[in-house]
């Protein structure tokens, strides 16, 4: 679904950061590397993730893990420069949330990706309770 058209419009997205587009980003062309747009998209997940609170130290030994990501590379970039990244859940599951995020250069969204965290409590999935199904209901994408 990345590859979604409804994925690279920016009205959509709940939840916004900005990352820096790094000298090291360049491959040998001088483009920004995949690598360094797969890591955009981690830093999109994980401040959704953070702002959440899923990221948090708790005492009853819930957290959020990455179980995957699918990204589509869309346009080109260069540096210098900031990315701004938009997040917003995708999918609510038992246990899991997809989110989907976009990087976007200007009005050009560079790439979308698509990212799934699986809430467990120590090594085995913990089902999402009511209170926190409707905080992630607030970051739904819009329209989607």
């Amino acid at each position: 679904m990345s590859r979604d058209k409804r994925l690279q419009d920016r009205s959509i997205y709940p939840h916004w950061c900005c990352d820096t587009v790094r000298f090291s980003d360049q491959d040998a062309a001088g483009h920004v590397n995949n690598v360094a747009i797969c890591a955009y998209m981690e830093t999109a997940r994980l401040t959704f993730m953070r702002d959440m609170g899923m990221m948090a130290p708790r005492e009853d030994g819930l957290r959020g893990i990455s179980a995957g990501m699918t990204v589509s590379f869309l346009a080109e970039s260069h540096w210098p420069g900031k990315v701004e990244l938009g997040t917003g859940v995708l999918k609510i599951g038992t246990s899991s949330i997809t989110v989907a995020s976009a990087a976007f250069r200007d009005d050009l969204c560079i790439a979308a990706a698509e990212m799934t965290v699986v809430r467990l409590k120590g090594k085995a999935p913990h089902p999402i309770d009511e209170a926190f199904r409707a905080a992630l209901e607030k970051y739904r994408l819009k329209g989607i």
